[in-house]
C-alpha cells in the first residue's frame, strides 16, 4: 500500500495500528483517577485497626505504598479502564520479622510479590473494591529456608478514597486516637516520596 511517499507493507499497518491502541490506553489512563489515599473498610479489620495506602498515577501505570512499623509494602500495577491489577512488595526485615519469619529468611522475602490485588474503581471514584490473593510462605526454622510459598484463595478488600492528596500513613495501629485514649499526631501531614 502506498500512502505518499511511503511504500507501506501490512506489517507496517500492524504495528502502526498497534502503536495507535497503545497510544489510546496510556491516555484513557489519564481520565481515570486513583491517585490519592485510600482507606481500608471491609469486614476483615479488627476493631481499631486501620490500613491505609496511597497511590500515584501516570496514565494507567499505578505505584502506591503503605508505611508500617520497621519497613513498607510497595504497590504496582496497571489500571485498564476502571479495573485496577496490582501485586504487593513488602520491604523492611524488621517488618518481615514481626510478622513471624525468622531473621534468615527475611532477606529472601524482602521485595519478592507476597500479594495480587484485583480491584475495581467505583462509578463515583470513592472506592476501589475487588480481590486480594496473599502467598502463603511455608519455611523450616531448622534450617531456615523457605519450603513453599504458594497463593491462597482470593478474599474480599474495599477501599474508600480519604483524599486525592497523599497523606502520611500511620506506621502503627495503636497510636491512632480512640485506641489509648490519648491524641496523635494530625494524621494530615503530606509524605514528600512515594
Amino acid at each position: 500500500m502506498r500512502i505518499g511517499p511511503f511504500d507501506l507493507a501490512g506489517w507496517h499497518i500492524v504495528l502502526i495500528l498497534l502503536g495507535v491502541l497503545f497510544l489510546l490506553w496510556v491516555a484513557r489512563g489519564f481520565l481515570v483517577r486513583v491517585t490519592g489515599t485510600w482507606e481500608r473498610v471491609d469486614e476483615g479489620l479488627k476493631p481499631g485497626q486501620v490500613e491505609r495506602i496511597t497511590l500515584v498515577q501516570f496514565g494507567p501505570f499505578v505505584r502506591g505504598r503503605r508505611m508500617m512499623r520497621g519497613g513498607f509494602q510497595e504497590y504496582t500495577g496497571l489500571l485498564r479502564g476502571r479495573g485496577l491489577i496490582m501485586t504487593r512488595r513488602d520491604h523492611g526485615a524488621e517488618m518481615i520479622i514481626n510478622q513471624g519469619f525468622p531473621k534468615e529468611i527475611s532477606q529472601e522475602i524482602d521485595g519478592s510479590v507476597t500479594a495480587k490485588l484485583r480491584l475495581t474503581l467505583s462509578a463515583d471514584g470513592t472506592a476501589i473494591f475487588g480481590t486480594f490473593t496473599p502467598q502463603k510462605i511455608e519455611f523450616t526454622y531448622k534450617p531456615p529456608a523457605i519450603t513453599r510459598r504458594a497463593f491462597l484463595d482470593p478474599s474480599f478488600r474495599r477501599y474508600k478514597l480519604v483524599s486525592r492528596e497523599i497523606l502520611d500513613s500511620e506506621p502503627d495501629d495503636a497510636e491512632r486516637p480512640g485506641r489509648s485514649g490519648e491524641e496523635s499526631a494530625p494524621a494530615n501531614r503530606f509524605r514528600k516520596t512515594v
